[in-house]
């Protein structure tokens, strides 16, 4: 089953904590994961990020050409993901490393649809 990660993120201000989700969501015990970035709205910050992560193959870049909100983010990204389930972390946070595994065992033994979890 693949994952599909979205990470979406606005401000320079955040760019440490998004290299640290990004680092979490590659550190994964899970492998097949590929991750979507989506920049809203600032050119300079998605410089960046394609500088950094643009060549990588499992990771997508996305910028919206003029910042929308996180949920209309999230929505744009739903146009790049390839993965049976697709789920969504915010760019301050730092994913477990089991996390994707622990998703994708939930979708297995119980046929979800949809999942949540505790932040913590």
């Amino acid at each position: 089953m693949k994952v599909s990660v979205v990470i979406c993120t606005y401000s320079e201000d955040m760019y440490e904590h998004l290299q640290e989700a990004v680092e979490s969501i590659q550190s994964q015990t899970y492998d097949d994961i590929e991750l979507i970035l989506v920049v809203d709205g600032n050119e300079t910050l998605y410089q960046q990020v394609e500088h950094d992560y643009g060549e990588l193959p499992e990771i997508k870049t996305h910028c919206n050409q003029e910042n929308v909100g996180l949920s209309a983010s999230r929505n744009n990204a739903l146009a790049y993901v390839t993965g049976d389930v697709i789920a969504f972390i915010d760019d301050d946070a730092v994913a477990d490393e089991q996390w994707v595994e622990e998703l994708v065992s939930v979708y297995e033994r119980k046929e979800a649809i949809a999942v949540g979890g505790k932040m913590i």
